[in-house]
């Protein structure tokens, strides 16, 4: 009976454990992480997680770190400053991501311009990442890890357990080899992602 008991619990053991591994959590930060920043300056929302967009970068979303809208001053009228981390600078002088700020029509200046700026950063997969990816984080240009010698990704982008570099859980969650991955313990993986 009692080895059946510890069977049994191990079995639960093992199925939380295999479940937990298998979701994904988004990154914590701010207030409700102890004021932790987002890596690669994604920005952090007003309710704690790291993200791209409107939903946290902007005003509305009470964006306190990161790539915040609207924060940062670039291109030809701030003496040809350059946005960090692949950001796009707008007409109106401004870094961040989206049509407002990469669409040729709004006069992108530097950065990602005219790129699907889905791929790498926004967890998408080959159809944004893929042979027609033209700018920034593409799966396609930028071997790292076991497919290129130990190569580490720029700006300290994830090295998938494919050998590619990238953000989002593709590149960062399960089998990422290098930059900002994912890792939370086991604990954690419980307590947040677990139903």
């Amino acid at each position: 009976m009692k080895g059946l008991f510890l069977c049994a619990l191990a079995l639960a053991f093992a199925m939380v454990t295999t479940h937990a591994q298998l979701q994904y959590c988004e990154k914590r930060c701010g207030k409700q992480a102890d004021g932790m920043e987002c890596p690669n300056n994604l920005c952090c929302s007003k309710d704690g997680y790291c993200g791209l967009g409107v939903d946290y970068c902007s005003a509305a979303a009470g964006c306190p770190s990161g790539a915040r809208h609207g924060n940062k001053i670039c291109g030809a009228q701030a003496g040809g400053a350059l946005c960090p981390n692949n950001h796009c600078c707008s007409s109106g002088v401004r870094c961040g991501y989206g049509s407002e700020y990469c669409g040729g029509s709004r006069g992108c200046q530097s950065g990602p311009c005219w790129a699907d700026l889905k791929c790498g950063h926004l967890a998408n997969g080959p159809e944004f990442c893929g042979a027609r990816c033209q700018n920034g984080a593409c799966s396609t240009d930028k071997p790292c890890g076991n497919k290129a010698n130990g190569a580490r990704c720029t700006n300290n982008y994830c090295c998938s357990q494919y050998g590619s570099c990238g953000l989002g859980k593709d590149y960062c969650g399960t089998g990422c080899q290098s930059g900002a991955c994912y890792t939370p313990s086991f604990l954690a993986n419980i307590l947040k992602c677990v139903p």
